[in-house]
């Protein structure tokens, strides 16, 4: 059995080289190394969910977050369900550039 362990140690580290292939939980798994040139296109969707769920805010069954478009953080969308108006669904698009303006969708 330990000779198995031993295999499997020397396995994680021959993947792990090149950085594409970690173990984690009793699986392979394939990453992208940070010197990939795809690193910094899934870098900039990873940080903006990251963001984004970094502000919702939920409440029993209600839920509530925003967030900016890349080109321009004053113009977004935000999602609503229960916290304006209970059992509603709303979908808002906002654009704060010139005053306030809003777009809303119940559901």
């Amino acid at each position: 059995m330990k000779s198995m362990n031993i295999i499997k140690d020397v396995l994680d580290i021959i993947l792990e080289y090149d950085g594409r292939i970690k173990y984690k939980n009793g699986k392979y798994i394939n990453i992208i190394h940070k010197y990939d040139s795809r690193y910094n296109i899934i870098n900039q969707i990873v940080k903006k969910k990251i963001k984004i769920l970094n502000t919702i805010t939920v409440s029993g069954n209600n839920f509530y977050f925003e967030f900016g478009f890349d080109i321009d953080e004053r113009i977004g969308l935000c999602y609503d369900l229960g916290f304006n108006s209970a059992n509603v669904f709303e979908i808002c698009y906002y654009d704060l550039r010139n005053g306030l303006k809003q777009i809303r969708t119940y559901i």
